[in-house]
């Protein structure tokens, strides 16, 4: 098992080196970098050009590439002038609250999930089964943000049952959870149809396996059967919910500028309007290396849950 914890690792840095070259390329080819906001047309090419050299932008890419590289190793991503903030502050703030979001809504969208497939797998072709393919199948059609007018407009405007949004983090659980009500229903809700609809193919693919029938003559209940065909299960539910983690950890810039959560979604939106985009370099690094990290996580938790992919991965 060791060995395949650092295999994995060491197939992880050449992904995070290529994300990172990726970032870095893309925000200093598009128009309006940082190099063109401190120029303007009233400057000669020597005092343009001595400018660039002065900010380091004049550099060639490769130079400038490491030396960026070498700034986001000790936690230096640079500085936002339109926010008068480090870019690593914003987004250490921002990933803070996401996480917050992301986890309850994890939470309750795999749990959700999971009892809902594992209910219509185990009894296939029922009323409870078509029920729950309707329930999922309504969960991934109907749109993020239509959804979150909804219940904006039922939940916080007709009944006010519940704050139509902003985040309360520092007053204790109950004022923290009826914040996170609305975006976490929200959120939630797809990944709870993506969970319930994976679970539930897997339930059925794994109830038809012959090690089912093998359990039932030997003597064991159907609990104990269902038990083993739940662990059998579960891999193709671990790597779909980890993706979906890591989407929810992206921050779902819908959810949270409608609700006006302070995390990473609400930050790159208003970094793309006011085309900050050091903090949209940041940000999109930040992201990318947190999708990187979870599946690596997943690969090592389904090796070490099933040994049938240990086996295939090492």
């Amino acid at each position: 098992m060791i060995r395949l914890v650092v295999k994995r690792v060491l197939y992880t840095i050449p992904i995070l080196l290529g994300v990172s070259v990726i970032c870095f390329v893309l925000m200093s080819v598009l128009p309006g970098n940082p190099a063109a906001a401190l120029l303007n047309d009233q400057m000669s090419e020597a005092e343009k050009q001595q400018v660039l050299d002065e900010t380091g932008y004049g550099d060639p890419l490769p130079v400038r590439y490491l030396t960026w590289l070498g700034g986001v190793l000790t936690g230096d991503m640079g500085y936002s002038d339109m926010r008068q903030r480090p870019v690593t502050q914003l987004l250490v703030d921002s990933m803070g609250n996401t996480m917050v979001l992301a986890l309850v809504s994890a939470a309750v969208g795999v749990l959700g999930g999971l009892a809902l497939g594992y209910l219509a797998g185990t009894r296939r072709g029922s009323l409870v089964d078509r029920v729950v393919s309707v329930i999922s199948l309504a969960g991934l059609s109907v749109p993020s943000f239509f959804l979150a007018i909804v219940l904006l407009a039922w939940l916080a405007g007709e009944l006010r049952l519940l704050p139509a949004g902003g985040a309360v983090l520092d007053q204790g659980p109950g004022p923290l959870l009826a914040t996170l009500a609305l975006p976490v229903l929200t959120g939630g809700m797809v990944t709870t149809a993506i969970t319930a609809r994976v679970t539930r193919a897997s339930i059925v693919d794994t109830m038809s396996a012959d090690f089912v029938e093998t359990l039932r003559a030997k003597g064991l209940t159907e609990w104990e059967v269902r038990r083993h065909v739940l662990r059998n299960a579960l891999p193709p539910v671990l790597t779909t919910s980890g993706v979906q983690l890591g989407v929810l950890l992206g921050g779902a810039v819908i959810v949270e500028t409608i609700f006006r959560w302070p995390g990473m979604g609400t930050l790159v939106f208003q970094a793309i309007s006011a085309r900050d985009l050091v903090v949209i370099q940041g940000a999109t690094l930040l992201i990318a290396v947190v999708f990187v990290l979870i599946n690596l996580v997943v690969d090592i938790v389904q090796a070490a849950m099933d040994p049938r992919v240990r086996g295939a991965m090492t």
